[in-house]
């Protein structure tokens, strides 16, 4: 479905878009200067969405911004009982098992809400796209804000980890940012692929349920798996161990580089790139089903 821009203009109106049953493809240069262009305005739409979605996240709320903080809290001080009770033993003696686990609780908090927020970006927000000629681009940089907020909060959950624990962290410490950044793209990227399907099937919503759980089985989360073991082995598979260790091993020196840390940006920005393109493509397919 191609898209077509015309008709009468008033004052400094936006032109009307008209689609078409053309791909929008035809012309793959058109398309990616209309994106470009979608893009660069979407930065007060994304705003006004992202200001409007946090007010009506802690609006009724009686801890309000503090719910941000209690997951990891929380995480925190059950892996601290359980270390106090001998539950869980150090991770081969490097560093507390509780910062360990917090530490990979936030990463993986950060993909998941990156794949949770972009994946609803269609079927959370129906009633504006039937409504309002509104950029698809506006909506996905509201929800990545949103995101990015919350790995702002959890940084900062870590900093204090780091002086409660006396974690002390490396020089090459500011690429663990890379490390977050990459893991939060590639969670969008991956959230934004899967949003035209979840909004028009049910199939991803089931998944939805149980991928997480998956997800915690084969990361490297809460402890370190034995070398040969089955759990390494499934770790060495899964792209987002390598992200994981990297970027401890860019926070705190934890064996291993840092390179994959660095990398894992260039590859989430890569996926969310994709992902865009993709949403583009089905923006008006989704808005016509939504209709029926």
């Amino acid at each position: 479905m191609s898209v077509d821009e015309g008709g009468p203009q008033v004052g400094s109106a936006k032109p009307v878009k008209i689609y078409t049953s053309g791909s929008r493809l035809s012309n793959f240069r058109t398309f990616l200067a209309d994106a470009n262009r979608d893009l660069s305005g979407s930065w007060q739409t994304a705003s006004r969405f992202f200001k409007r979605g946090m007010a009506q996240k802690y609006r009724y709320s009686s801890l309000g911004l503090l719910w941000a903080f209690l997951p990891a809290v929380i995480t925190a001080l059950v892996l601290v009982a359980g270390q106090k009770t001998r539950i869980i033993s150090h991770a081969h003696g490097d560093v507390p098992p509780p910062f360990y686990g917090v530490f990979g609780l936030a990463l993986m908090q950060t993909f998941l809400d990156g794949l949770g927020a972009t994946r609803t970006v269609f079927s959370n927000n129906q009633m504006i796209l039937r409504r309002s000629n509104i950029v698809i681009e506006g909506l996905i940089g509201a929800t990545i804000i949103d995101a990015a907020f919350s790995v702002f909060i959890r940084i900062l959950v870590l900093i204090v980890a780091f002086l409660f624990f006396r974690v002390h962290p490396v020089i090459t410490v500011p690429l663990a940012i890379f490390g977050f950044a990459g893991t939060l793209f590639l969670g969008c990227g991956v959230g934004l692929v899967l949003a035209p399907p979840s909004s028009l099937k049910r199939d991803i919503d089931n998944l939805m349920s149980f991928l997480p759980w998956i997800l915690f089985a084969i990361t490297p989360i809460f402890v370190k798996p034995v070398v040969g073991s089955v759990p390494e082995t499934l770790y060495k598979v899964n792209p987002l161990s390598w992200i994981f260790d990297s970027t401890r091993t860019a926070a705190y020196g934890a064996p291993g580089s840092v390179y994959p840390a660095i990398w894992s940006l260039v590859a989430g920005l890569a996926v969310l790139i994709l992902g865009w393109m993709f949403c583009r493509i089905w923006h008006p397919y989704v808005v016509e089903r939504s209709l029926v």
